[in-house]
């Protein structure tokens, strides 16, 4: 029987080798540890993630191979027999993207961890994600630049990253608003970095409505839009703190950031017990905006005063 089922999709070519290899590792890990251990690969694309499969020590035994789901994928479910079969085997399916937690949904998937409450106590996946910090930290300080330039974000600018696996479940207006407000009290402080941007996801609800609020309170530059946020150890590099208003919608992207160094500006109330485990977090007494201005401004300026001295 097929314990865990690891699905990966392909979101970048530096993500998909680095989350295959932490995978085989951990796998081969866990294995030393727990006789019964048993991992499976569901791997979705061609010939390149065969390839980097076949590079990271799996052989064709290990995994499956699917295409990207679509429409005649639901005419002729018979094309997805195998993957079906392997996810009614597994007792976890552990998926690592936003991409990849969909594609499981689509193909009937109902095992699939993903929010926070179960991603943050899986120690399978916090081992793993743990041990992608070095990886991480090597990459992060060549990519922050290229992320920068491509968001069209100077270096004083602070980023912060919207945090959601499930990206139509967190009010993006809402978190513009949080950072309009945090923008009018540092600038009425004369913070010597009062420019804030809010990076989220192109699908993120009420994404139209937090570029038109931007707009309407002039503001036109405070929203910026990657679709990398699906993969988030891809972006993380380029913010400087990221903001979770619903840490249970967050799912593995809080542990990414976590093992990335970015702080995690999120309402804590003791009832999301894989918060207290983390050691990024910035606790606000909720997610409304103001409060999670309130909590992110007194960050920011702790921060400043720390550089100033």
């Amino acid at each position: 029987m097929t314990r865990t089922l690891h699905v990966i999709d392909q979101p970048t070519e530096v993500g998909e080798a680095l989350i295959l290899r932490l995978s085989v590792d951990s796998a081969r890990d866990d294995a030393r540890h727990n006789a019964d251990a048993k991992h499976a690969w569901l791997l979705i694309g061609g010939e390149a993630i065969r390839d980097t499969a076949y590079a990271a020590g799996l052989d064709d035994s290990d995994f499956c191979l699917v295409p990207r789901p679509a429409g005649l994928h639901l005419l002729f479910p018979q094309a997805n027999r195998q993957a079906r079969e392997r996810m009614g085997r597994a007792r976890r399916v552990v998926c690592w993207t936003e991409g990849a937690a969909e594609i499981a949904s689509l193909l009937g998937c109902a095992k699939v961890t993903r929010r926070c409450e179960q991603a943050t106590l899986c120690s399978f996946a916090k081992r793993l994600i743990d041990a992608a910090s070095d990886n991480t930290a090597t990459i992060a300080s060549h990519q922050r630049a290229p992320l920068r330039e491509r968001w069209a974000v100077n270096e004083d600018s602070l980023v912060v990253a919207l945090l959601s696996d499930h990206f139509d479940s967190v009010d993006s207006s809402a978190a513009l608003l949080a950072m309009v407000f945090t923008h009018e009290v540092l600038r009425a402080g004369q913070s010597e970095r009062s420019d804030v941007r809010l990076l989220c996801h192109p699908h993120a609800k009420r994404r139209i409505d937090a570029a038109t609020l931007s707009e309407q309170l002039h503001f036109p530059d405070l929203l910026v839009q990657d679709a990398g946020l699906s993969a988030p150890w891809s972006v993380l590099a380029g913010c400087d703190v990221a903001l979770a208003p619903d840490p249970g919608a967050a799912g593995l992207s809080l542990l990414w950031a976590n093992a990335m160094g970015v702080p995690i500006v999120a309402p804590v109330d003791g009832r999301q017990p894989g918060l207290s485990e983390l050691q990024q977090v910035v606790a606000s007494r909720s997610c409304s905006p103001k409060h999670l201005a309130h909590t992110l401004t007194q960050w920011i300026q702790s921060k400043t005063f720390a550089h100033a001295e």
